[in-house]
């Protein structure tokens, strides 16, 4: 039996992504043609990808001692305490359905809602670093 993909909402784009097995939801926007806010492509330096975790947080991956790093900075330069909802989408794995917010996330060519079948894809494969993933647009 093939489990699932996950689902993440994102919002205020309105967007289904579809996030396979060991996949990062940045990695999913990149397969799935999406435009997501970056500057270091996905090797957690920039935060330009924090997204805030709206609903679903049982479902989150734990951060990695990077992302922790990272959030820890983060919310220092904004004058504030670390916030459970505040994770980098370029490394943050789910194992259910989630809705985020992010701003500036916008499809491009292909419509999301029909990523489905290359997410299930992704889940017989393995999943590359974040490192390993082409520019985002």
């Amino acid at each position: 039996m093939t489990r699932r993909p996950a689902r993440v909402r994102v919002e205020p784009a309105g967007i289904d992504l579809p996030v396979g097995a060991g996949e990062t939801v940045f990695a999913a926007a990149l397969r799935t043609d999406l435009t997501w806010p970056t500057i270091c492509y996905g090797q957690a330096r920039c935060t330009a990808c924090a997204l805030r975790v709206v609903d679903g947080h049982q479902n989150l991956g734990p951060p990695d001692a990077v992302e922790q790093g990272v959030l820890r900075q983060l919310a220092s330069r904004r004058g504030r305490r670390s916030s459970r909802d505040t994770r980098l989408a370029c490394r943050l794995t789910v194992t259910g359905d989630v809705t985020i917010e992010k701003r500036g996330v916008r499809a491009n060519s292909r419509n999301v809602a029909d990523a489905a079948d290359s997410a299930d894809a992704a889940d017989s494969v393995e999943v590359a670093d974040s490192a390993d993933v082409g520019p985002a647009r």
